[in-house]
Order: C-alpha cells, then structure tokens, then sequence
C-alpha cells in the first residue's frame, strides 16, 4: 500500500514538472517580463503544488477561481487572427485571453492535478450576456457522473463566473452545441495543434 501511494504522488510530482519548469519559467521572464515570472510561479505554488491534498470539488472552485482573475482580451486583439488556441503558456505569459483560452489554462492544470481527463470537457455553449446578446462561448465542463443524463450532473467552470455551479443554475447557459475531450475521443485538427503546442510548451 505504501509503495502505491509513493508511486502516486512521484507521479503527481513528475506531472507538476512536467507542466511548470523552471527553464520555461525562464524563458517567460524573458519574453513577458516580471509579471509573467510571477504568474507562472504563482500557478506552480498556489495551483500545482497546494492544492493536492483537497477534494476535486475544491480544486475546480480554486483553479476556476485563480484563472478568471487574468484579464479577457480577444484573439482578434491578441494574435490578429479570430480564432486561436492558446497554450497555458501563453495564456500565462501574456496574463490575457479569450474564452478558450481559460478553458485550455483550467484544463491542463487540472489534469496535472489529477483529475481525470474523462470528466473534462470543453464545452461549446450559447451563452447569454446581461444584455440579453446570445453569443457563441466556451466553458470548461466538470462530469460527476460518466454519462450525464440531467444538466445538474456537469458542473461548469467560466471565466464569466467564479463560482462553479451546475449546469442546472446557469440560466445564462441556454444551448449546449458540441462537448469535445482530445485526450478521450476524436481530435481536432485544433486539438492536435494545441497538443503539439503544448508538449513543446509553446511561449
């Protein structure tokens, strides 16, 4: 049992680093600047490394909570093109992003968490603003159960609200269009551009 658990958490700690090093941390500082440093080191301490021993519910409300702080600026604005996906890298050392871009950020330190990829979802919803506008969003979906069959059975993490609540009681929330896992199902050519990106921890 013992060897278990330590084959756990060496597993969770290769993870980490794998995700947060300290040659990328170096590099952000010197493409970004100070402000990036910090952010980066602030997901590696306050996300990575504190939040291994709570429960999975806490870890969504942490993280969702954490990312929204960072600022919306659109890809348009970003990258001059309308839609991009941007690595947790980028995302970091710019300190802004779109919609998918805290979706991205959420998912890939959550999985570095461990929680299960099968119960993460992007998820491309209808969303409605305050002023009644419904556009196209995205949001990072939570699975409590493996095939939901009652919209309180996924939780929704939003960069629009930092409160983690069932699908159920996001009124705003009026259409699910598509719910799409590259490391569970089909990829995307998105998907694969993002994971390539990802793997040499695109800046």
């Amino acid at each position: 049992m013992m060897k278990l658990l330590f084959a756990f958490l060496l597993l969770l700690g290769s993870l980490n680093a794998a995700l947060i090093t300290k040659s990328v941390v170096k590099k952000a500082d010197a493409k970004y600047g100070v402000q990036a440093k910090k952010r980066f080191f602030s997901v590696e301490k306050v996300l990575l490394e504190d939040l291994h021993n709570v429960s999975e519910l806490k870890k969504l409300n942490v993280v969702n909570r954490w990312i929204n702080y960072i600022k919306y600026r659109s890809d348009l604005k970003l990258y001059g093109v309308r839609d991009y996906w941007a690595t947790l890298y980028e995302f970091l050392g710019h300190g802004m992003g779109d919609c998918e871009d805290y979706t991205i950020a959420k998912y890939y330190i959550l999985k570095a968490l461990g929680v299960e990829p099968h119960k993460l979802k992007f998820t491309y919803v209808i969303y409605k603003n305050k002023h009644g506008k419904k556009i196209s969003h995205m949001v990072l979906s939570y699975l409590k159960v493996s095939h939901p069959k009652k919209r309180s059975d996924i939780l929704i993490l939003d960069n629009n609200n930092r409160l983690v609540l069932p699908a159920s009681k996001r009124k705003d929330i009026v259409k699910v269009i598509k719910m799409i896992n590259g490391d569970t199902g089909a990829k995307s050519k998105k998907w694969k551009k993002l994971e390539k990106n990802m793997k040499r921890k695109k800046l």
